[in-house]
């Protein structure tokens, strides 16, 4: 559907690096990435608002390098919405089917079906500066979908709601992937986002692209130290493989020595991604679990944020765990009191 063929560009002191990615009919393709990293870039570089100083994009199985954005059958919404400050609200989704040649009014009742199917026909007479930032995003989209691409380009779509609406507008993309079954590119900094969303995923980190694949490959088995990182898991921890049985391996990291599951050979160097939920925590020093990963250990801070706690032990190693802020009572837990830890080889 989408293709980048060792796409490099440079923009002032901005450059993409010799990027490769495959989109695929129907997937619902996340490019995530810290700020300045890229991914606005590679959205527009799909879109044709930008041209590569070498390598091909090919949509559709069409090279479209040189191909101007109008003639790339592509819908993109920006963060900011880009609404036409002049227009009212039926105006504003209709105006790509007057680019088109249709007369207002036709253009006008050809989407009041999608103006209530998003929810804003009872807006059709307001102007975009009476809207509140969900309902601006919403008239945004409509006037996407309106022209009946096959692509939808997202830049950062939730970055600007408030958490109760960015549900509401996580509800409304899934429902749109699934029902027009759109091929939709979002650019994201949210994990969070991409875990209710994507199906396949990229991360670019200063113009380069340094993991890509499957959603939740990406997110639970990153390729690197880096890339983890960012992508908010909590524990990583450096160690080396010291034996390994058929993919059973004991790693040592300096601290306790965990058990996981890698192909890595004793005398590699390699590093664990943990996430905080894995971590199992119970009061006292005896064994929590069946997991094989067990340790003793004493928390030194709990950390809280809404109904979420972070419980930070130090067990030889710096590990954090995620309890509800109930449990954390229920336990009993609080900096100095000893608890023990598992976690499970699977992790």
């Amino acid at each position: 559907m989408i293709e980048f063929d060792r796409v490099s560009l440079a923009l002032g002191s901005f450059s993409l690096n010799d990027v490769s990615l495959t989109i695929s009919k129907g997937d619902y393709y996340f490019i995530v990435g810290p700020s300045g990293a890229g991914k606005t870039v590679l959205l527009e570089a799909i879109a044709g608002l930008h041209r590569p100083d070498s390598g091909r994009i090919l949509l559709r199985g069409e090279e479209i390098t040189a191909l101007p954005p109008e003639q790339r059958g592509i819908g993109l919404v920006y963060q900011d919405y880009s609404l036409f400050p002049n227009m009212r609200v039926i105006d504003n989704v209709s105006y790509g089917l007057r680019v088109r040649g249709m007369r207002k009014e036709e253009a006008r009742t050809e989407v009041v079906p999608l103006l209530e199917r998003f929810g804003i026909a009872h807006l059709a007479d307001r102007y975009p500066g009476t809207l509140s930032g969900g309902e601006q995003q919403r008239v945004a989209l409509a006037r996407a979908v309106a022209v009946k691409p096959d692509i939808l380009l997202l830049d950062e779509p939730l970055s600007a709601l408030d958490p109760v609406t960015q549900e509401k507008f996580i509800d409304d993309l899934r429902r749109l992937h699934r029902e027009d079954g759109l091929t939709i590119v979002q650019v994201s900094h949210s994990r969070r986002e991409a875990h209710f969303l994507a199906t396949r995923m990229a991360v670019i980190i200063d113009g380069t692209l340094v993991d890509e694949g499957e959603a939740n490959v990406v997110l639970n088995a990153p390729k690197s130290r880096e890339v983890a990182s960012f992508i908010g898991i909590e524990n990583i921890l450096d160690g080396t493989v010291t034996a390994n049985d058929g993919g059973h391996a004991a790693v040592d990291t300096g601290g306790p020595v965990f058990e996981a599951l890698t192909d890595a050979a004793a005398g590699e160097e390699v590093t664990l991604c943990i996430r905080a939920d894995d971590v199992v925590v119970a009061v006292g020093e005896g064994r929590p679990s069946s997991a094989r990963n067990t340790m003793a250990g004493t928390i030194v801070q709990i950390v809280e944020n809404g109904p979420i706690a972070e419980v930070r032990v130090d067990a030889g190693v710096a590990l954090t765990a995620v309890l509800t802020r109930r449990s954390v009572q229920d336990l009993g837990l609080a900096p100095g009191i000893p608890v023990a830890l598992s976690v499970k080889a699977t992790a």
